[in-house]
């Protein structure tokens, strides 16, 4: 009896070898395949730098009477307080383009 249990796990043991086997030298490669993929993908689109945009600080004016410039690499969204007149003011960032090329940065806390 024991040779026949040692005969059939030594069978048992060369197929699940086998299956096993098979079956892992088809999964290291679909992994590599899809690992280079990704990183062909990923390095083909680099990230693009931040980049510096001027905004006009709307309902402000310079001692000359020109209209406050903010310049920031910060998105649109973001809300600002940079300082005018010697206090501090709340500004959101936009995408909204002026005549002049600048962006608008509308104020929160004006009334």
């Amino acid at each position: 009896m024991p040779v026949l249990v040692s005969l059939a796990l030594d069978k048992g043991l060369d197929l699940l070898g086998t299956s096993l086997g098979q079956l892992l030298l088809v999964a290291l490669l679909a992994a590599a395949a899809a690992g280079s993929w990704l990183y062909r993908r990923s390095r083909a689109t680099p990230p693009e730098p931040p980049r510096v945009r001027r905004f006009t600080l709307l309902r402000t004016e310079n001692a000359d009477g020109t209209p406050m410039r903010y310049e920031t690499t910060r998105p649109t969204g973001t809300k600002i307080t940079p300082w005018i007149d010697g206090r501090q003011r709340l500004y959101e960032l936009t995408d909204v383009q002026l005549e002049d090329g600048t962006y608008a940065a509308e104020p929160l806390d004006h009334f």
